[in-house]
């Protein structure tokens, strides 16, 4: 999992775009008055003008302040902190909060692309490229990429967006700025409909405590008697184990076993430990190359945190090169 920080000039940009918007969707309906052929009742109506009130509370509020909003509505608005099974019927109310945040707001936001003299309105895709996570935050081992129109005839793909607090459960925070997690398709088919109130936030500091280790789970490994014994083979003794994470976003996530599939990362790790030339390390920093740098050599991979993102499996690959003190034969900036 790979911590994500705020970016002050999208947050603002959300903040102002998404302002816009839905101060005009919610007077439509509150001079309306009806939606769907019927007349809103007077609690929705209440509810409306709260949100064109508080409207900052649904754009931008953060984690903390997510949960307190959530638990306003369990108390005064239950039916919309439900999750309702397809095709089942749902309280008025929730069709019109729900019509509102996702069919009027997010809806335009996830597709909503303009092409009229070379203009774009904000959008999903404005969002995630200014984001700028190479990798997706909860699991670090794929690519999220992102391809735009240049012209009406090209093709656009970006990554996934998930929604820290399913929008089917809480459907007013389908447009929140921090609900907005970009996660690469697996991840985000595992998180489904899930319930998030006992998941770490990737934006929760919490997650720069998460460390990956591995260890040894055949006897063997620990009886050989030179070090060419270790082969890449040996993969097959490696278990990987992920410390400081809380176990729902282990099982929902499926992060330990998935991870399970790159114990050949971390046999290679061990055989540089037990390889590598300190000669050739030293070598570098003559040339004036960076820790950094020598890393990136050495590892294909990045060393800092706030570059973790830009490449897979670079927080397993940064974690086990901790653990076998590799870094300690990296000469130091």
């Amino acid at each position: 999992m790979i911590h994500i920080k705020k970016h002050p000039a999208l947050f603002l940009l959300h903040n102002t775009s998404m302002k816009e918007k839905i101060i005009y969707e919610v007077d439509k309906l509150l001079n309306a008055k009806y939606y769907d052929g019927f007349r809103l009742p007077r609690k929705t109506l209440k509810l409306l003008r709260c949100i064109r009130i508080h409207y900052k509370k649904f754009i931008i509020s953060d984690y903390n302040q997510q949960l307190e909003l959530i638990k306003y509505f369990q108390k005064y608005y239950p039916e919309l902190t439900q999750y309702y099974k397809p095709k089942s019927s749902r309280p008025r109310i929730y069709k019109v909060i729900r019509y509102l945040f996702e069919d009027r707001l997010y809806d335009e936001f996830s597709s909503g692309f303009k092409y009229d003299n070379k203009t774009k309105e904000y959008n999903a895709y404005q969002f995630v490229e200014l984001i700028n996570l190479k990798t997706c935050p909860y699991c670090n081992r794929n690519y999220i990429s992102i391809l735009q129109k240049e012209n009406e005839y090209d093709k656009q793909t970006r990554p996934e967006l998930d929604h820290f607090h399913p929008k089917s459960i809480y459907p007013f925070l389908a447009i929140n700025y921090y609900n907005l997690i970009p996660s690469c398709s697996t991840c985000n088919k595992l998180k489904s409909d899930d319930n998030s109130l006992d998941l770490l936030h990737p934006y929760d500091d919490c997650v720069n405590n998460i460390n990956i280790t591995y260890w040894l789970n055949d006897m063997k490994f620990y009886n050989v008697k030179s070090i060419k014994d270790i082969t890449f083979e040996s993969e097959n003794s490696i278990e990987i184990e992920i410390e400081n994470m809380p176990d729902k976003n282990k099982k929902i996530f499926q992060l330990e076993r998935l991870y399970q599939e790159h114990t050949d990362i971390v046999i290679e790790l061990i055989l540089k430990h037990l390889h590598y030339p300190e000669s050739y390390i030293n070598e570098l920093a003559l040339f004036g190359y960076s820790k950094e740098e020598i890393y990136r050599f050495i590892f294909s991979n990045y060393l800092n945190e706030e570059n973790l993102s830009k490449k897979p499996l670079s927080k397993l690959t940064k974690d086990i090169a901790e653990e076998l003190n590799l870094l300690d034969f990296i000469m130091p900036l």
